[in-house]
Protein backbone atom coordinates (compact mmCIF):
# COMPACT_ATOMS: atom_id res chain seq x y z
CA UNK A 1 0.00 0.00 0.00
CA UNK A 2 1.09 3.44 -1.24
CA UNK A 3 0.96 5.96 1.48
CA UNK A 4 0.00 10.00 0.21
CA UNK A 5 -0.19 12.59 2.32
CA UNK A 6 -1.69 15.67 1.53
CA UNK A 7 -2.06 19.20 3.02
CA UNK A 8 -5.14 21.33 3.64
CA UNK A 9 -4.46 25.24 2.83
CA UNK A 10 -6.99 27.48 3.91
CA UNK A 11 -7.12 31.55 2.22
CA UNK A 12 -10.72 33.44 2.71
CA UNK A 13 -13.18 30.22 3.18
CA UNK A 14 -11.87 28.25 0.08
CA UNK A 15 -8.66 25.45 0.40
CA UNK A 16 -5.83 24.99 -2.19
CA UNK A 17 -6.22 22.41 -4.73
CA UNK A 18 -4.54 21.73 -7.98
CA UNK A 19 -6.38 21.12 -11.40
CA UNK A 20 -5.71 18.09 -13.86
CA UNK A 21 -7.74 17.38 -16.93
CA UNK A 22 -7.82 13.59 -17.93
CA UNK A 23 -9.55 12.53 -20.93
CA UNK A 24 -12.88 14.92 -21.14
CA UNK A 25 -12.90 15.54 -16.77
CA UNK A 26 -11.27 17.86 -14.90
CA UNK A 27 -9.72 16.30 -11.61
CA UNK A 28 -8.90 18.32 -8.71
CA UNK A 29 -6.15 17.58 -6.64
CA UNK A 30 -5.35 17.97 -3.07
CA UNK A 31 -1.51 19.42 -2.69
CA UNK A 32 0.80 15.99 -1.73
CA UNK A 33 2.43 13.33 -2.95
CA UNK A 34 4.49 10.12 -2.36
CA UNK A 35 7.63 10.25 0.13
CA UNK A 36 11.16 9.57 -0.16
CA UNK A 37 13.16 7.34 1.59
CA UNK A 38 13.76 8.70 5.29
CA UNK A 39 11.13 10.98 4.95
CA UNK A 40 8.48 11.94 7.45
CA UNK A 41 4.87 12.62 6.69
CA UNK A 42 5.37 16.31 7.55
CA UNK A 43 8.55 15.94 5.81
CA UNK A 44 6.94 14.55 2.53
CA UNK A 45 3.95 17.63 2.55
CA UNK A 46 7.03 20.11 3.09
CA UNK A 47 9.05 18.83 -0.02
CA UNK A 48 5.61 18.69 -2.44
CA UNK A 49 4.58 22.11 -1.53
CA UNK A 50 7.81 23.43 -1.80
CA UNK A 51 8.40 21.59 -5.52
CA UNK A 52 4.96 22.15 -7.01
CA UNK A 53 3.68 25.27 -5.17
CA UNK A 54 7.16 26.86 -4.17
CA UNK A 55 5.51 27.50 -1.11
CA UNK A 56 6.73 27.07 2.72
CA UNK A 57 4.51 25.74 4.83
CA UNK A 58 3.72 24.79 7.97
CA UNK A 59 2.04 21.18 8.50
CA UNK A 60 -0.51 20.18 11.22
CA UNK A 61 -2.61 18.24 12.60
CA UNK A 62 -4.39 15.37 10.65
CA UNK A 63 -8.14 15.45 9.79
CA UNK A 64 -8.44 13.02 7.37
CA UNK A 65 -7.63 9.98 6.01
CA UNK A 66 -9.03 7.40 3.37
CA UNK A 67 -8.43 4.57 0.61
CA UNK A 68 -8.33 4.61 -2.56
CA UNK A 69 -8.06 1.64 -5.19
CA UNK A 70 -6.92 2.93 -8.57
CA UNK A 71 -5.73 1.16 -11.52
CA UNK A 72 -4.82 -2.03 -8.96
CA UNK A 73 -2.83 0.70 -6.94
CA UNK A 74 -4.25 0.97 -3.22
CA UNK A 75 -3.08 4.45 -1.77
CA UNK A 76 -3.86 5.84 2.06
CA UNK A 77 -4.42 9.48 1.62
CA UNK A 78 -4.02 11.51 5.03
CA UNK A 79 -4.91 15.04 4.54
CA UNK A 80 -2.98 17.33 7.08
CA UNK A 81 -3.75 20.97 7.62
CA UNK A 82 -0.92 22.91 6.59
CA UNK A 83 -0.36 27.00 6.99
CA UNK A 84 1.31 29.09 5.02
CA UNK A 85 2.69 32.91 5.15
CA UNK A 86 -0.37 35.00 3.96
CA UNK A 87 1.74 37.36 2.29
CA UNK A 88 2.90 34.80 -0.28
CA UNK A 89 1.14 33.01 -2.94
CA UNK A 90 1.54 29.40 -4.27
CA UNK A 91 2.68 29.44 -8.38
CA UNK A 92 2.69 26.02 -10.20
CA UNK A 93 5.92 25.03 -10.86
CA UNK A 94 6.12 22.85 -14.53
CA UNK A 95 8.96 21.30 -13.91
CA UNK A 96 7.18 19.31 -11.07
CA UNK A 97 3.69 19.18 -11.67
CA UNK A 98 1.43 18.66 -14.93
CA UNK A 99 -1.62 20.60 -13.22
CA UNK A 100 -3.05 23.06 -15.49
CA UNK A 101 -3.68 25.50 -12.52
CA UNK A 102 -4.48 26.23 -9.01
CA UNK A 103 -8.00 26.04 -8.25
CA UNK A 104 -9.18 27.49 -4.70
CA UNK A 105 -12.45 25.66 -3.83
CA UNK A 106 -15.29 26.53 -1.12
CA UNK A 107 -16.39 23.69 1.27
CA UNK A 108 -20.07 23.78 -0.89
CA UNK A 109 -18.39 23.94 -4.45
CA UNK A 110 -20.16 21.36 -6.57
CA UNK A 111 -15.99 20.42 -8.07
CA UNK A 112 -15.64 18.42 -4.37
CA UNK A 113 -16.98 15.72 -6.79
CA UNK A 114 -14.31 15.50 -8.60
CA UNK A 115 -11.91 15.87 -5.40
CA UNK A 116 -8.47 13.69 -5.53
CA UNK A 117 -8.38 11.64 -3.11
CA UNK A 118 -12.57 11.55 -3.01
CA UNK A 119 -12.70 13.34 0.42
CA UNK A 120 -15.21 16.09 -1.03
CA UNK A 121 -18.54 14.90 1.06
CA UNK A 122 -16.60 14.40 4.53
CA UNK A 123 -14.28 17.57 3.96
CA UNK A 124 -16.88 19.67 2.95
CA UNK A 125 -18.94 18.75 5.99
CA UNK A 126 -15.80 19.26 8.26
CA UNK A 127 -15.08 22.81 6.60
CA UNK A 128 -18.62 23.60 7.11
CA UNK A 129 -18.94 22.54 10.72
CA UNK A 130 -21.64 20.18 9.74
CA UNK A 131 -23.63 17.53 12.52
CA UNK A 132 -21.12 16.93 15.20
CA UNK A 133 -18.32 14.94 14.79
CA UNK A 134 -17.12 13.72 11.06
CA UNK A 135 -15.10 10.14 11.20
CA UNK A 136 -11.61 10.31 10.86
CA UNK A 137 -11.04 7.52 8.87
CA UNK A 138 -13.06 6.71 5.15
CA UNK A 139 -12.20 3.46 3.93
CA UNK A 140 -12.11 2.50 -0.40
CA UNK A 141 -13.36 5.89 -1.58
CA UNK A 142 -15.06 5.56 -4.75
CA UNK A 143 -13.50 7.40 -7.68
CA UNK A 144 -16.04 8.14 -9.81
CA UNK A 145 -13.50 9.94 -11.99
CA UNK A 146 -11.59 6.93 -13.13
CA UNK A 147 -12.33 4.51 -15.84
CA UNK A 148 -9.41 1.70 -16.88
CA UNK A 149 -8.44 2.20 -20.28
Amino acid sequence: MNVRPCGLLMRGGAFLTLRYRYGARDRFNLPGGGGEAGESLHQTLIREFSEELQLPIQPGELLLAGETLVGGRETLHLLFRVSASPSLEPRLDPAHTSALELAWLLPEDPRLAELYPALGAPLGALLRGEGGTVPIYHPLLPQSWFAPA
